[in-house]
């Protein structure tokens, strides 16, 4: 993993608020550096144009030898399929997702759309797969559907899932099968002990008659706890609980080191001169993600006195995660 000073993460800083976070280090540091005496105009076309000018702020403080107290994120490329790829030991995800170093910075939303593209011979946007992709591996069928109909381009959006995304296709097919219509709850541990107790809830209608309104009728919605015979909700939640448990652990361990961070969902806060050790740490619980028994462990709990053994795609995937640069981005 390539390091860099605090001044070089705030040049990548000022590029990735502008926009040019799917570029590689060096581009960004380059970029930022080529317009430095004109940054100050660049905000009104930036993608995150507060973020932009706070960066920059900083950046001036920085170069006029003074001390800054900013802190910068680096995001996880597509946390969600990272995780389950890192899960299911599946290179292609890996690759698609930064865990493996391809090199360069990939865009798994832009390679689904390049693949799909070839495959339906018209152009497909990134933008039109963006949400389909996040939201189908949670789970959702609506979602692809809404965007791309019921016809030719959805079954080569499933194709692709499966060539291109295969292990976590995998995952997220085992997780639903996993539901059980007689639950009403479902509950697992984390490695850290962290207890994970998901009620299963459904949206009903209630009438009510107030007598001392002259028997007023009413119908209020509420949720109550009821087994269902299906469910959707597996996959998300066991993902989720996977990410929260990332979260603590970057926490922790940066905190033994002497560097705190915060972490907003899947991007993770930190000052400038501790990014490096930021993003070792987030690679290095990545790496023991693809060794651990993580879907084993759970499912396990989640099945009961159900034998249940997963097998990984590749569980040596972690060997070929070491020299990854975007896991963080």
């Amino acid at each position: 993993m390539q390091q860099f000073s605090g001044y070089e993460y705030l040049l990548i800083d000022v590029a990735n608020c502008y926009g040019l976070d799917k570029e590689t280090w060096q581009q960004r540091i380059a970029w930022a550096t080529a317009q430095d005496s004109k940054l100050e105009k660049w905000d009104v076309d930036a993608d995150s144009p507060i973020l932009f000018r706070k960066a920059v702020r900083a950046l001036r403080k920085a170069q006029k030898g003074e001390p800054i107290n900013h802190v910068m994120g680096l995001d996880a490329t597509a946390s969600g399929i990272q995780l389950m790829a890192a899960m299911s030991g599946c290179e292609s995800s890996a690759k698609a997702t930064n865990l493996i170093y391809t090199g360069k910075r990939e865009d798994v939303y832009q390679r689904v759309a390049n693949k799909m593209s070839e495959m339906l011979d018209k152009d497909v946007p990134r933008s039109a797969l963006k949400k389909p992709i996040m939201t189908f591996f949670y789970g959702s069928k609506a979602q692809p559907k809404r965007v791309l109909g019921e016809g030719e381009a959805l079954k080569a959006f499933h194709d692709t899932m499966k060539k291109v995304l295969a292990g976590p296709y995998q995952l997220m097919e085992l997780f639903q099968k996993c539901w059980n219509s007689s639950a009403t709850h479902y509950h697992w541990f984390m490695p850290d002990g962290h207890n994970v107790y998901i009620p299963v809830t459904q949206t009903v209608d209630r009438r009510l008659e107030i007598d001392e309104a002259d028997h007023l009728r009413c119908t209020y919605r509420c949720t109550e706890v009821k087994a269902l015979d299906r469910g959707l909700a597996l996959a998300a939640n066991i993902t989720h609980s996977v990410d929260a448990y990332i979260c603590r652990q970057m926490i922790l361990r940066c905190q033994k080191v002497g560097v705190p961070v915060a972490p907003v969902h899947d991007c993770f806060y930190a000052h400038p001169n501790h990014m490096n050790t930021v993003r070792q740490t987030y690679l290095e619980l990545m790496i023991e993600l693809s060794q651990s028994n993580m879907v084993q462990g759970i499912l396990k709990q989640v099945l009961g006195n159900y034998r249940f053994y997963y097998s990984k795609i590749n569980p040596s995937i972690g060997s070929l995660m070491k020299d990854s640069e975007y896991a963080l981005s």
